[in-house]
C-alpha cells in the first residue's frame, strides 16, 4: 500500500543571520508558502525538507548575554522585552518557564503573541519563522543575527523584533536544545545544515553503509520506512543491501531512514544533488 511520507514523517515530528545562503532561505520559505503536496513520483517518494519544516519558529536563546541591545532584567523574569527604534525586542531568558509566565509577559507588554518553547534538532536551533494563525510566513516580524559563521538551515538568530504598530496575532516557537530521550517537535532531513549527514554522500549508499557512517557521527538508527508505491511502510529492521534514499533524527542520536529495494537512476540523483547544492551549499552524493 502507497504511503504518504508525511503521515510517517508526522508521527515522528508532532505539530507543534549572518552568514546563510539566499538560496537556502528562499527555498524554505518558498516550501514553507506552498501548502500543496510534492509531486508524485513514478518510482520513489523521497523524505524532503517541506514535511520537515516547522509550523511555527525558532529562536533560540543562546549567546545573548553580551549582546548590548538587551536591557537588564530581573533574574525570575522568563523574557526580556525591550522597546527599540520602533520594535519590540524579544530575548528568552528562560526556555523552561511555564507558558503562561510568556503570556503574562506578552499581554503586559500589549503583544498578541503566542510563544511556544519546543525542543528542536539542530538544524532549526536559532531559526525565526513567525506565522499567523492562517499558517502564513510574517514578514514584518523579524529575528535577530549576530555576526560571524552559522552553521544552521536559517541563521542563528539571538533574537527576535516586533513591530510597536503590528496589530495582528502570531505564534512564535522558541526552540531550545532536546534533552535525551526527548522527542523533537521540529526536525529536518538529516542532510541538512547542521545536521550529521550534511554534505556527506549518501544517496545509493546501502543500509549497512549509512548506518556505519551515523555511527561514526553516533547516532543510531531505530526505524526504517519504504516509500516507494508497494512499499511495506514502517519496520524495524531492513536488509542491508538496501538502499538509503533519505533520514532524519527524532531525537537526540537517533534516526529514522527512508530506505528502498532498488537505487536511484542516475538522472535523479543528478536532479537532487541540484536541488541539494542549492539549498544547502553541497551535494548529496
Amino acid at each position: 500500500m502507497t504511503r504518504n511520507v508525511d503521515d510517517i514523517v508526522a508521527r515522528f515530528a508532532p505539530p507543534a543571520v549572518s552568514t546563510v545562503s539566499e538560496g537556502a532561505r528562499e527555498l524554505m520559505h518558498e516550501i514553507m508558502a506552498d501548502p500543496t503536496a510534492p509531486e508524485p513520483v513514478k518510482s520513489r517518494r523521497r523524505l524532503n525538507l517541506r514535511m520537515a519544516i516547522p509550523a511555527g519558529a525558532l529562536l533560540a536563546a543562546g549567546a545573548v548575554a553580551a549582546t548590548t541591545w538587551l536591557l537588564p532584567v530581573s533574574p525570575a523574569a522568563a523574557l526580556d522585552i525591550k522597546e527599540d527604534n520602533g520594535y519590540y525586542v524579544i530575548e528568552v531568558k528562560d526556555l523552561y518557564a511555564n507558558p503562561k509566565v510568556y503570556e503574562k509577559q506578552l499581554r503586559d507588554a500589549g503583544l498578541k503573541i503566542t510563544l511556544r518553547v519546543i525542543p528542536a534538532t539542530a538544524a532549526y536551533e536559532g531559526q525565526v519563522f513567525p506565522t499567523s494563525p492562517d499558517m502564513k510566513y510574517l514578514e514584518e516580524i523579524k529575528g535577530i543575527y549576530p555576526p560571524g559563521p552559522c552553521e544552521r538551515v536559517d541563521g542563528c538568530a539571538i533574537g527576535v523584533k516586533i513591530p510597536k504598530n503590528f496589530s495582528g496575532v502570531a505564534d512564535v516557537a522558541v526552540s531550545r536544545k532536546a534533552r535525551t530521550g526527548e522527542k523533537y517537535q521540529s526536525t529536518t532531513t538529516f542532510d541538512a545544515k547542521g545536521e550529521p549527514m550534511h554534505c556527506v554522500p549518501y544517496l545509493n549508499k546501502t543500509v549497512t553503509e549509512v548506518t556505519a557512517l551515523l555511527k561514526e557521527r553516533g547516532v543510531r538508527v531505530n526505524k526504517y520506512a519504504d516509500l516507494t508505491p508497494i512499499g511495506a511502510g514502517d519496520m524495524r529492521s531492513v536488509p542491508g543491501n538496501w538502499y538509503v534514499d533519505g533520514g532524519m533524527l527524532t531525537e537526540p542520536g537517533v534516526a529514522f531512514l527512508s530506505v528502498s529495494e532498488m537505487p536511484f537512476p542516475e538522472e535523479e540523483i543528478a536532479r537532487l544533488n541540484q536541488k541539494s547544492v542549492k539549498g544547502y551549499g553541497c551535494p548529496i552524493s
